[in-house]
């Protein structure tokens, strides 16, 4: 699995990494902790040793003051309080071949360094803090030497001074852990407290790993990964191990149980079990009787470190000057780069030309050679005020570092070449290239670097190309710049100057390249196997690196995968116009696959270890400066996002989403195809009825006063289709609703619509059912827990949980207890009974609330929401162990209370809420208090999935005005046994009648409803009676329909599944909006194209209506 589908795969099943890290660094004392032995790297083996560091009897240690001072350094750089002020030594029971006294010295009480923190920046410039736990002075081990039969062992490392720096188990992904371990190295090397060479030894990470699930603060047992020494194994050890952790959770749905130490083998790049993991008891921590304590608090005082110089600093001032992140650490990398940085940039003040100028001009190992900063930086001052060309500053840079006695400004005052030389050169290459020249003027730029080659060729480089250039282009009269081989211009527009800051951005002009073909891969096909292979790639500029004479661009294309493209000034003269390529500018790139240096890999992509050496470039489109920066636009303002839609559209997570609802889509046409359904389009001007929502109205030019409307859904004409012998039909329909947008609802939306003939409700509940499994597991897999599907009646969904769109995954189920209060004189209570209504409640148990019982501010909070859902506020009763707790006991009784306590079965802890109000008021509030106390509580798991049938729903209901109506839609069969009732109509009866309707529930969303339908005449029109309607009345509404079902219709029934709210939920989104791809706002509004919009008085005129505005 790659790195990138392991993290995804860890985040679809709501885990999280625990990460902590022990690095044992090796101090650069002089001696030995605790004896006079040279702490030095010899071949021979245990020459370096005396009776202290082998572990003779009788002997006594002395404590090295240089190793404290060196580790209070490291404490100063990591912001340690020192809360320690006298320190103390411990002794921890190690029995193995490599320690000779079976014990080593360390700290464990009192540690020199007990608490800090180290703060980094990530590749995409993010940052993140790791806690220390403690950092310890400890003595090392000695070495194994294994040879074929036997092993030996070399006490020349024994007693080395090491620290040993613990972090909390703090860091969450991979990659962070090796950029924190890569801080600390740079923070001891720039400190001189360490060379940390990690071929050596001296420097060594054991990390230790576990999954735990997210929000929860337990630590499961975890894998310890011993000794390594490379920060490229500790992605790749990591990876792997987590890898296997997450398997065994996968197959048995728990944590792996043991705690294991494992070794990293780099050649078969897989962990391998060294023994279980040892805990805290079976070291035996006594205190070193042999070492004295140790006050450290005026050598901590005395102690200075400067932290503006240490990495996180250097990179903050590299990073917020306009470099890079990874290009920031090429300098915190190393402290001669970095102090050399430090040093420039102080006295110049630009981070960005300093880090240029230094990368163009010194590689990597020339900084220590550098002697006198003062010289270097009178060098940048002269090229900063562009009175030496870059050449020159190369040149001169070259020779001072191999001759300390070279005089560098007598060679710029002979190498300098004037105005005049550079004119002459130009007039004379020109006319010497009139073709050329012509094609310049005509359009062609690009060939202005063919010029500046010759002319460099005739007066030597101490000119600077892009002044020859400019030049150039000034002769021919060309006053507008190209800055690419595909031919970038500046336009006089954009290059006039103008003090408005709200003045439009114009695009520079640039030739129109159209190509045959534009690519020959896109970068998710590419891989190490297309190494030497010459290529074309096209897409999006997602960001420019300049490094000098190289720059970097990092391709998108519709994969979304990120690729690295390197162009060299040497095939491209125009590398300083290129660099300016804006981010989503679009090009084609062709050259060669090849391998990167191994200091350059990106862990980060699939394609990290290798990049095209581009040997051509076009633009095919430019960008103007972005709204909002691509990678992050979901954290950006909606409405914002909505007016660029075609940008918001190319992050990653938007995509996905579009990507995974086209998937979602293709199946289930697949399955209703393979079940023999007809896809069939409805029409989308209907006509409009009195019933349902508010319908979007399209008045008609050609008949004044007659109108269409858009369809609610094709409730009619799909059972029109089924009288007209298709038995099986579906469509995804596109259907529209004027009503008030919200999370889960929208103006326009899209429905799978379906009907089948001569199909039972089993039946089609069944075939709904397939469909649904089928997506989440083919489409989603192990993102999502998929439990199998209940059955609620109505009643039940109700009684129990106040709506009939339960979220399921979590109890606090409700119950009536209107009976056994129903005595009390408790207004609260009796008002409401009274008048009809009902009394219920919800217990909370002391489990359910965890270690920290509900607070009296979330007790308010729970009230005020109750009370928006109209309750006059939220009764509780808290069962303490001595008596019950609550201001509604004096008033109910304690008898009544008693008997509520004993129903509820509510134990000490327990908490109970109560709503008393009618019937649909009661349960609206508690069960709003319910979903409240679900996502409070952290009782919901947002892995899991709880689909739900909810059937047997009555089909009336009482509207505010008395009168009945239909609870779904009126085309509904009512249940067998109370067919004869529903035909009888006696309104005492009406509201008894339970219709052959069915709700498909999901997570407390209804994402699908049907029913078995009407499919006679006579029912049609007895449903319209119950309602109140007469035959005329009726006939104006459901006409076609009624008289379509008295020519043989066949029984029939369907349902309609929200697409939108169905993705919504699978994608993990909370607006419908988010999975959409051209969405309204809140207020219903098109911000990309800006509807709804005005029209001209003419075009409202011709549409035979008229305008009254309030």
């Amino acid at each position: 699995m790659e790195l990138e589908q392991l993290q995804a795969a860890i985040k679809a099943h709501d885990l999280e990494l625990v990460i902590g890290l022990e690095t044992h660094v090796r101090l650069n004392t002089k001696t030995k902790l605790f004896c006079s032995c040279p702490n030095q790297e010899i071949e021979t083996p245990n020459q370096n040793i005396c009776s202290v560091c082998t572990g003779q009897m009788g002997v006594l240690p002395a404590i090295n003051k240089e190793a404290i001072n060196k580790a209070i350094y490291f404490g100063k750089a990591v912001d340690s309080s020192f809360s320690n002020e006298v320190i103390s030594w411990d002794r921890k029971h190690y029995e193995y071949p490599d320690n000779p006294k079976n014990i080593q010295i360390t700290q464990y009480h009192n540690p020199i360094i007990p608490d800090g923190q180290v703060s980094c920046y990530r590749n995409d410039g993010s940052q993140f803090t790791v806690n220390l736990t403690q950092v310890h002075i400890e003595e090392d081990a000695a070495k194994l030497m294994h040879e074929k039969k036997v092993s030996l062992v070399d006490f020349n490392k024994a007693g080395v001074p090491l620290i040993e720096i613990v972090t909390e188990p703090c860091i969450r992904n991979i990659e962070d852990a090796s950029i924190y371990a890569q801080y600390i190295q740079r923070i001891v090397q720039n400190l001189g407290i360490s060379e940390a060479n990690l071929e050596k030894g001296e420097f060594k990470s054991d990390v230790s790993v576990s999954l735990r699930k997210k929000r929860s603060y337990d630590l499961n047992p975890r894998t310890e990964i011993k000794n390594l020494n490379s920060f490229k194994f500790m992605v790749e050890a990591l990876k792997e191990e987590i890898e296997k952790q997450f398997n065994y959770y996968v197959e048995h749905k728990e944590f792996r149980p043991d705690q294991t130490t494992v070794l990293w083998d780099a050649d078969l790049k897989q962990t391998k079990t060294m023994r279980k993991k040892e805990f805290e008891a079976d070291y035996r921590f006594i205190s070193e009787p042999d070492l004295p304590f140790v006050n450290i608090k005026d050598v901590v005082n005395a102690i200075k470190v400067d932290n503006s110089a240490l990495p996180y600093a250097v990179e903050s001032i590299l990073i917020k000057g306009g470099v890079l992140p990874q290009d920031a650490k090429f300098f915190t990398a190393d402290a001669d780069r970095s102090k050399t940085f430090m040093a420039i940039n102080n006295v110049l003040k630009d981070p960005s030309f300093v880090a240029k100028t230094l990368v163009n001009n010194l590689s990597a190992d020339e900084y220590s050679k550098i002697k006198n900063i003062e010289h270097l930086i009178e060098i940048f001052q002269l090229f900063k005020a562009e009175k030496i060309t870059v050449v020159l500053v190369q040149n001169a840079i070259t020779a001072y570092l191999k001759d300390r006695t070279f005089d560098y400004n007598k060679y710029f005052e002979e190498n300098t070449i004037s105005d005049n030389q550079i004119k002459n050169a130009i007039d004379k290459v020109i006319s010497e290239n009139e073709a050329i020249a012509n094609e310049i003027k005509a359009g062609n730029q690009g060939k202005a670097g063919i010029l500046v080659g010759k002319i460099i060729a005739i007066i030597g480089k101490g000119a600077s190309g892009k002044v020859i250039r400019e030049g150039i282009l000034a002769a021919l009269g060309a006053n507008e710049i190209e800055t690419s081989k595909g031919g970038i211009q500046k336009s006089k527009t954009e290059s006039a100057t103008t003090s408005s800051k709200e003045q439009e951005e114009v695009l520079p002009e640039i030739s129109i390249v159209i190509k045959e073909s534009y690519r020959t891969h896109l970068t998710s096909s590419l891989s190490e196997k297309n190494i030497n292979e010459k290529i074309s790639l096209a897409g999006w500029v997602a960001s420019v690196r300049d490094h000098g004479e190289l720059i970097f661009i990092d391709l998108r294309d519709s994969s979304t995968e990120i690729f690295q493209v390197r162009l060299s000034r040497e095939s491209f003269p125009n590398l300083d116009e290129l660099v300016k390529l804006k981010p989503e500018s679009v090009i084609m790139v062709t050259g060669v696959v090849v391998q990167r240096n191994a200091d350059d890999y990106n862990a980060a992509l699939r394609t990290g270890e290798i990049e095209l050496e581009t040997s051509e470039l076009e633009i095919l489109n430019l960008s103007k400066t972005l709204p909002f920066e691509i990678k992050r636009a979901t954290k950006t303002s909606e409405n914002i996002r909505f007016q660029y839609k075609f940008l918001d559209h190319r992050n990653d997570d938007v995509r996905r989403v579009i990507v995974n609802r086209h998937k979602v889509i293709k199946l289930l046409r697949d399955v209703l195809d393979e079940e023999n359904f007809l896809e069939i389009e409805t029409p989308i001007l209907s006509a409009g009825t009195d019933e349902g929502a508010r319908e979007f109205i399209v008045p008609t030019r050609k008949q004044p006063g007659f109108f269409y409307t858009l369809p609610q859904a094709p409730q009619q004409f799909k059972q029109m289709l089924m009288v007209s012998g298709y038995e099986k039909y579906f469509q995804f329909a596109r259907c529209f609703r004027d009503e008030d947008s919200r999370g889960d609802r929208q103006p326009e939306f899209t429905q799978l619509d379906m009907e089948m003939a001569y199909a039972s409700m089993q039946q089609i509940i069944d075939l709904n059912t397939k469909m649904f499994n089928e997506v989440v597991k083919k489409i989603y897999g192990n993102k999502w827990i998929l439990r199998p599907f209940e059955i609620l009646t109505y009643k039940q969904a109700m009684d129990n949980y106040g709506c009939d769109r339960p979220d399921l995954r979590f109890g606090l189920q409700l119950q009536d207890i209107t009976n056994i209060v129903k005595d009390t004189t408790f207004q609260v209570f009796s008002k409401p009974i009274e008048d009809g209504g009902i009394v219920k409640c919800i217990k909370v148990s002391a489990k359910e609330q965890g270690s920290k019982r509900l607070s009296k501010g979330q007790i308010e909070n729970l009230t005020s929401i109750a009370q928006q859902h109209g309750l006059g506020g939220l009764a509780y009763i808290i069962v303490n162990e001595d008596e019950l707790q609550s201001p509604i006991i004096k008033f109910l009784g304690e008898d009544i209370a008693a008997r509520i306590i004993k129903v509820t079965n509510a134990q000490i802890g327990d908490i109970v809420f109560f709503s008393a109000a009618d019937y649909a008021t009661a349960n609206k509030a508690l069960d709003a208090v319910r979903q409240e106390l679900g996502k409070l509580l952290h009782l919901i798991n947002p892995k899991e999935l709880r689909p739900a049938w909810v059937i047997d729903f009555p089909m009336f209901e009482r509207t505010d005005e008395g009168r009945w109506t239909f609870t779904h839609n009126p085309f509904s069969m009512p249940a067998v046994y109370d067919l004869e009732k529903h035909m009888k109509g006696n309104d005492e009866e009406i509201g008894t009648i339970i219709a052959q309707q069915y709700d498909l529930i999901l997570n407390g969303y209804e994402i699908g409803g049907g029913s078995v339908r009407a499919h006679k005449s006579e029912i049609l029109e007895a449903t319209y009676r119950n309602m109140g309607y007469t035959k005329e009345e009726m006939i104006k509404s459901v006409g076609t329909m009624y008289k379509a079902f008295q020519y043989g219709a066949p029984p029939h029934g369907g349902i309609a599944w929200g697409v939108d709210r169905l993705m919504m939920i699978l994608e993990k989104k909370t607006s419908i909006r988010e999975v959409m791809a051209f969405p309204k706002t809140g207020t219903s509004e098109d911000l990309l194209f800006g509807a709804p919009s005005l029209l001209s008085d003419k075009k409202v005129e011709e549409q035979n209506v008229r305008v009254i505005k309030k």
